[in-house]
């Protein structure tokens, strides 16, 4: 990583990306760290690929800016997965990155999401459970982490996790809409108090004067291309300074293939593997996440399997 840049000062960010990233920072002076993300490209094609109700695509651009920013905190090379599964409108919801910034998502919406009129994303989920995994390259075994959903939005079920589990204070801000030129938009803040000096009164104090500044920020601020990162977290944090790290790029990546296709039906039993395939002798298996087909030949998915 290089040196960090103060935000704000003039040239600093000037010619740096503004879109499809995460901008790691953390304000000067005071044990708090956060990340930003804008997603432009990224997220209009994520949205767009499933022909999603506008309240469907909102869950899961802030699913996918909420997944990134947390895995990105982590140094750990491997897949980082958030699942949530609800009694709402919205049965499940899959998005998951991969440590190079691959990032990808999918929403299972239930049959009475027809009568959703609301097109913002809150009170999509019901009640049910938030799960975090993190597959370690190298590793045989996970980790995983559930809590269950905490009010009407994933912000606040993310927050209800980490003072759960980590008991680390978090705030998370983030918004789905459409930009100038009518294309999906995705921005996210997450906030988080890491304090390595023992003077829990001073750790409390710059957490509530850091959480106050970052509830202020709108959504139009998250999602305008035009606001680079370095200018809204001045704006945000200008009375202590913030300071910028590495900006890491995000991209529209799905990581299946033929072969891993192939794994998941050989664990299904045999008979219905022959159920799946058609006239022709093959299985068709289409990718939830990308939406990509495959065409796998029968004799090569039940060859494994005991009859």
């Amino acid at each position: 990583m290089n040196q960090p840049n103060p935000a704000g000062e003039p040239g600093v960010g000037t010619n740096a990306p503004t879109d499809d990233l995460i901008q790691p920072f953390h304000l000067n002076g005071r044990e708090v760290r956060g990340r930003l993300i804008r997603l432009g490209s990224v997220a209009h094609a994520a949205l767009t690929r499933h022909d999603l109700p506008p309240a469907a695509a909102s869950l899961l651009g802030e699913a996918m800016a909420l997944t990134a920013m947390m895995a990105s905190a982590m140094k750990f090379d491997g897949i980082f997965t958030l699942q949530v599964e609800g009694n709402g409108p919205a049965r499940m919801l899959v998005a998951d990155y991969r440590n190079h910034g691959d990032l990808r998502g999918y929403v299972r919406l239930s049959d009475s999401f027809d009568a959703v009129t609301d097109t913002t994303s809150d009170g999509l989920l019901g009640k049910g459970v938030l799960a975090l995994t993190v597959d370690r390259e190298g590793e045989h075994q996970r980790y995983q982490g559930t809590v269950e959903l905490e009010g009407d939005n994933l912000a606040s079920s993310a927050e209800h996790y980490f003072s759960q589990s980590d008991q680390v204070p978090s705030l998370f801000r983030l918004f789905a809409g459409h930009g100038p030129d009518g294309n999906w938009r995705v921005g996210g803040l997450m906030l988080q108090s890491l304090p390595k000096d023992p003077d829990e009164d001073k750790a409390q104090e710059d957490w509530l004067l850091a959480e106050t500044l970052a509830a202020t920020v709108k959504p139009q601020e998250l999602l305008d291309p035009t606001l680079s990162p370095a200018e809204l977290l001045y704006r945000l944090f200008h009375e202590d300074g913030v300071w910028l790290h590495d900006a890491m790029p995000m991209r529209d990546q799905c990581t299946c293939s033929a072969e891993r296709i192939g794994e998941v039906v050989r664990s299904f039993p045999a008979d219905e593997v022959r159920e799946l395939a058609v006239d022709s002798g093959t299985v068709s298996v289409d990718c939830q996440f990308c939406g990509r087909s495959y065409s796998l030949p029968l004799s090569d998915l039940i060859q494994d399997i005991p009859e």
